[in-house]
């Protein structure tokens, strides 16, 4: 008779509904005190096979709420990844989960499609010749800024040849 093997969960929990109640409304609390600013937290599972037997960790990539990028201690990933795995045990830990902060709650990463890229980067380098036009223009402005304010000291200095003007 051949062996059964059991699969477990990454992070085994056992915890009453009052527990886990409890894990969820102390979570932003204990995120913030490894990743203060959050707005989300993005959990991505990784499986290495360094050692040659695979293994799955878990990335953390903490934002803020304007989309940078917030660093925190080593070891944040793995806390952060547990505190979620504790908080909501029946959630698909196989997939990358977002945590958001004003809502406490987690989803799904949903993965864009190709059209969805498309429009995306199309949405980018729009906005990107929009800042280069808005660069330009404002060195421009200082260019002649520049040259209006070494104009007038020269003029002050009477250094001015004003013979191929008139």
């Amino acid at each position: 008779m051949a062996a059964v093997l059991e699969a477990l969960p990454a992070r085994p929990r056992k915890a009453s509904a009052s527990r886990r109640r409890r894990h969820q409304h102390q979570l932003p609390w204990r995120l913030r005190q490894i990743a203060p600013g959050a707005a989300t937290i993005l959990v991505t599972p990784i499986w290495t096979d360094a050692t040659g037997i695979t293994e799955r960790t878990y990335l953390a990539r903490a934002l803020d709420s304007y989309g940078r990028i917030i660093k925190f201690q080593p070891g944040g990933s793995q806390r952060i990844a547990a505190l979620l795995q504790g908080a909501y045990p029946a959630a698909d830990w196989s997939r990358p989960q977002t945590w958001h902060a004003e809502t406490n709650t987690i989803t799904v990463r949903r993965v864009m499609s190709n059209a969805e890229m498309r429009a995306a980067v199309q949405r980018l380098e729009e906005r990107a010749a929009l800042l280069e036009a808005e660069a330009a223009y404002r060195r421009e402005e200082l260019f002649e800024l520049r040259t209006a304010a070494d104009f007038r000291a020269t003029e002050a200095a009477g250094y001015i040849d004003r013979t191929g003007l008139e």
